[in-house]
């Protein structure tokens, strides 16, 4: 009963837990952004990021502060401790301080605040574009954004979805042109036509009437169109010759200054990121934006040029992973079946098998309770455990069958062999819960991930446990009537009896199978530490691949979108087949800040590995081949795969940190030089903003005095001249729209043109700016990133297939003969790791504490098991010879690299492989306790009763993996390694608990035994 109950449980928790790409986590990092309309890098920083900084800095939380700061933009990044007891009050802390500060006047939206949750992250970015035309004109942006607002309210009807972001979208405005020189002409003050347009839009509630109804009087003045904004007198009366705006401005619809261009699939477009509500799974949020899409999508004329196309949608892993669980796991389930239907009789296989679901439907019941949901971590810890959950079944399983076969009753044979293997067999469950517990202290935000993982782990094992003890041994009393207990001789015995003479001719020559042992383990450490290096995420197939390049020198944003047109059609030719889509950035870094109008990324998604014949780098390798011949113009192209963890990309990212731009530009030409010159080393880049042209300004101070001019109506008069001033926003159908008040084109073409705009004294004359002011130029950065507030610049490298670097190799490489030297030109210039290898650095304390961690902790469960520290040591000594296995399998399957999921791994075969050595020593006592002599034979025979056991739990747990490891239904590069570590790691150590435990007992327990005696 308890078990159908179970079953009931299980298969309502799976309908009840959400379905997520990642588990539920709060990572220790928030980010804060400022916008500053109009400010230059370089004033950002000085008025926003700086005392940002400063503030924050008095958080003793935070442990690291970045920063990215643009034309008009400050992005701040702090990344809290990890130890932290209150994040809460921490982020309570960080809004505190932020929010004190005193920002310029200009900077008209509060800071804006983001914690990054795993919960409320971006799954889809639906992306609008329209095929009529490649780019877009003010009209076509205006009807495109309109019908990608239509699609974003649709979107946030949805219950499923809590945020829809933007991206490519710019706001709409009216824009106000002047003419400098028909002011002159009319003789108008500039800032004299800003105050009257203002003054002159009115909308306010003016009162009620004193009636009985109380109608409200509402005073309606509002200046909506172009066309009421044209008709507007801005001088003149009764007597003098009335202005009227028409007549010195130019006036039309219009969007707000873009940065950058962002291009999809070929076309100027716009990206809806949507981020699901954290009350739903990623799977149903999906499932409802793809039906919400595809109703918009029916409802478009015939014929339309409008597209919508998804990109970067976040739960094809997660359906890949299901899909590997199920048809993988359906696979090894019955590859398990049959190992136990042929080493045991059908009624007993049949029994233990059940066990699998019963574990799977009793961790699903208490994950539902824990409030954990179905995550790639969590399904990757199920497959992990999902041959192992069987193994304590299937020793008390053959327990209780051979009693049974020894003449006991069924009752008798059930009581008596699970007895006999509780302790030992519970003993083994917590060896190897413990082998996984270090995850839980992973640092970063994979350790706050993969902390998942044991716990998922503990409770598939707790319900194997809770089932083998007290349900397994009921039903193997269970047969029909008049059935009796097979008391024949099983196939298998014949093997059980050949093993025991071969394993008497073993110890006797146990000195040599020793020293043959431990020479195979010396041999192997030789092969791994010459051929096996240490990769946090080896470079396995992608489904991104990154393209960067420029176009000739000078070259506008726009005629560089032309420029990268051909590079486009040759990738968007693979589309439906081998690529899913492409965005194409212009004039944006790989940190989101501005770059040169002549540079370009782009992205390119392609299908998942299984989905099609052509390679990652064979795509690579036939479009750098088309692109030299299509798109020559192009220069710098260079196309890389993303790396799987990095938002970078990059193998290699180096931080040049130096708050004297010239020093700090000189160190990284000096560096990327450096690194030209190392073999393996590929797609140098580095990312540092480009120096631009900035006019410095100032006031002559005893001129305005003297002309008696107000100083701040000066630099009034040049912020709407040149970058333009607000003047209201008024609410339309769609979204606000502000009017902006600014010189044309024309003007601001020339800084001498903009310098003729007159500005009015207080006695009413008008004074040219160029009569007050005094120009010069300087070349200051257009953007500028900080860390612990010092300036830096990042150079990013890859790294060659063929090289065999591996980012820590490089690393080592770099600071013995790089920055050295650099060190030395440039001693007060930073050079430091970022990225894969300062992650890799701060793993490797962790990777150390954890096998320390599981070594003590299996050594003392072992003590307390076994009340002996011998036994213990024989047990464990099958740890280290599992490392032959390993080794000698990721050799010969031809791997050079092992990543943090291959470690996980070995971690976790620590404490599994010693499960048979226990079984096998607690065999040897019981049959070998209270003889004062221990012969061979005897030790032999004791051996052989634990042959089936542990070649089934072997064969068992390798049939469970075997097909995630090998990819049958699905290639998962982050299970592959770890899969096929505990496959072979299993597999040697079973062949040493069979050869080596009991050469080892024979030298390290008898002995004593009859010492004692």
């Amino acid at each position: 009963m308890f078990f159908a109950v179970m079953l009931l449980a299980g298969i309502g928790a799976w309908y009840g837990l959400k379905k997520e790409e990642l588990p539920d986590v709060t990572f220790n990092t928030v980010r804060i952004t400022v916008t500053y309309p109009g400010a230059s890098a370089d004033e950002v920083e000085y008025h926003v990021t700086q005392p940002l900084e400063e503030v924050l800095g008095s958080v003793e939380e935070i442990y690291r502060l970045s920063s990215s700061t643009a034309a008009g933009t400050s992005v701040i990044t702090a990344e809290i401790e990890r130890g932290a007891e209150d994040i809460d009050a921490v982020l309570g802390a960080i809004r505190q301080e932020v929010l004190s500060v005193d920002l310029p006047d200009a900077i008209r939206d509060t800071p804006r605040f983001r914690v990054f949750k795993t919960s409320r992250k971006a799954i889809i970015d639906i992306g609008i574009i329209s095929t009529a035309s490649p780019m877009l004109g003010t009209g076509e942006r205006r009807a495109l954004q309109s019908k990608a607002l239509e699609l974003e309210n649709r979107l946030l009807a949805l219950p499923e979805v809590s945020r829809v972001d933007r991206s490519g979208w710019l706001e709409d405005e009216i824009h106000i042109n002047v003419d400098p020189r028909k002011l002159l002409d009319y003789d108008i003050p500039f800032n004299t036509v800003m105050e009257e347009i203002t003054r002159s839009n009115v909308r306010q509630p003016a009162g009620s009437i004193e009636t009985l109804q109380e109608p409200r009087v509402t005073i309606y003045g509002e200046l909506r169109t172009p066309e009421e904004l044209e008709s507007l007198a801005v001088q003149g009366g009764f007597e003098g010759q009335v202005v009227r705006l028409k007549d010195i401005a130019t006036i039309d619809y219009g969007h707000e200054k873009n940065q950058s261009i962002l291009k999809i699939n070929g076309y100027e477009g716009i990206f809806l990121k949507v981020t699901k509500s954290s009350s739903t799974g990623i799977l149903d949020a999906i499932s409802a934006v793809d039906k919400a899409v595809e109703h918009y999508r029916s409802v478009q004329p015939e014929g339309t040029p409008l597209r919508v196309v998804s990109l970067d949608d976040e739960s094809l892993d997660l359906q890949n992973r299901l899909s590997i669980i199920g048809i993988n796991g359906s696979i090894g389930f019955v590859l398990i079946l049959i190992v136990l239907f042929i080493f045991l009789d059908a009624r007993s296989g049949f029994w233990v098998a059940l066990g699998i679901p019963f574990s799977f439907c009793f961790t699903l019941a208490c994950a539902l309770l824990a409030g954990y949901s179905v995550n790639n971590i969590t399904l990757a810890a199920v497959i992990i455990v999902m041959g192992i959950v069987v193994d304590d079944a299937l020793v008390i399983a053959e327990n209780i069958r051979r009693s049974s076969r020894h003449g006991a009753s069924l009752h008798e044979a059930a009581a008596e062999g699970t007895s006999m293997m509780a302790l030992p067999v519970t003993a083994s469950i917590i060896t190897t819960c413990i082998a996984f517990i270090p995850l839980f202290f992973f640092e970063g935000r994979f350790g706050s991930m993969v902390s998942f993982i044991p716990a998922v782990i503990t409770l598939m094992l707790a319900g194997s446990l809770l089932e083998s003890l007290f349900i397994l041994p009921g039903h193997m009393t269970l047969l029909p009537a008049g059935h009796a207990s097979p008391r024949r001789e099983h196939w298998f015995d014949r093997w059980e009896q050949l093993y025991a003479q071969l394993l008497r001719s073993l110890l006797a020559f146990r000195w040599p199978v020793i020293a043959l042992f431990t020479a195979l383990f010396a041999a192997s450490l030789l092969l791994g530490a010459s051929s096996l290096s240490f990769v946090m995420f080896p470079d396995e197939e992608t489904r991104q691949i990154r393209i960067t390049g420029q176009a000739p020198e000078g070259n506008s944003q726009k005629k560089t979108a032309e420029l990268t047109r051909p590079l486009e059609e040759i990738i968007m030719a693979s589309a439906g087949r081998e690529v899913i889509g492409l965005r194409n950035e212009i004039a944006r870094s790989r940190r989101g800040s501005a770059v040169g109008e002549n540079a370009f990324r782009m992205r390119v998604e392609i299908v998942p590995k299984e989905q099609r014949q052509t390679s990652a780098d064979e795509l690579i390798r036939q479009w750098k081949a088309a692109a030299a011949k299509a798109a020559p113009r192009l220069e710098k192209l260079k196309f890389s795969k993303t790396r799987h963890g990095q938002d970078s990309g990059s193998a290699v990212e180096i931080l040049v940190k130096d708050n004297s731009e010239t020093r700090r530009r000189e160190a990284v030409d000096a560096l990327a030089a450096s690194m030209k010159g190392i073999p393996g080393l590929m797609n140098i880049e580095v990312d540092q903003p480009e120096n631009t042209k900035e006019y410095i300004i100032t006031l002559d101070r005893d001129r305005i005095r003297r002309l008696d001019i107000d100083p701040s109506e000066t630099a009034r008069t040049l912020r709407a001249a040149l970058e333009g001033s607000i003047l209201y926003e008024f609410s339309s159908v769609n979204e606000p729209v502000a009017v902006r008040f600014t010189t044309g084109i024309a003007a601001k073409n020339s800084l001498e043109a903009m310098l003729q705009l007159p500005v009015e004294n207080r006695s009413g004359y008008l004074v040219p700016l160029k009569d007050i002011v005094n120009v010069e130029t300087h070349n200051r950065p257009g953007s500028i990133t900080r860390q612990d507030q010092v300036r830096f610049s990042s150079v990013y490298a890859d790294i060659g297939a063929s090289s065999g670097l591996t980012p820590l190799k490089l690393a080592a490489q770099l600071e013995d003969q790089v920055f050295g030297e650099l060190g030395r030109r440039f001693p007060s210039t930073g050079f430091e790791f970022g990225g894969e290898i300062r992650d890799t650095r701060e793993s490797g304390n962790a990777f150390l504490f954890s096998i320390i961690a599981v070594l003590v902790l299996i050594f003392l469960v072992l003590v307390i098991l076994f009340n002996s520290i011998r036994k213990t040591l024989l047990i464990m000594i099958t740890i280290p010879f599992g490392l032959t296995g390993i080794i000698t399998a990721l050799y010969l399957h031809g791997i050079q690299f092992y990543g943090f999921f291959a470690v996980i791994g070995a971690l976790g075969l620590a404490g599994v492989i010693i499960n048979d050595a226990i079984i096998m020593v607690t065999r040897l006592d019981r049959l070998t306790s209270g003889q004062t002599e221990v012969p061979d034979r005897l030790i032999a025979d004791a051996a052989s009763t634990r042959l089936r056991a542990v070649i089934l739990t072997t064969v068992t747990t390798v049939a469970g993996m075997m097909p995630t490891a090998y990819g049958v239904a699905g290639y998962d590069p982050m299970l592959a390694q770890m899969m096929l570590v505990l496959c072979w790691g299993l597999v040697a150590g079973s062949l040493v608990t069979l050869v080596l435990v009991p050469c080892f007992y024979r030298i390290m327990i008898v002995p004593g035994r009859s010492r004692r005696t």
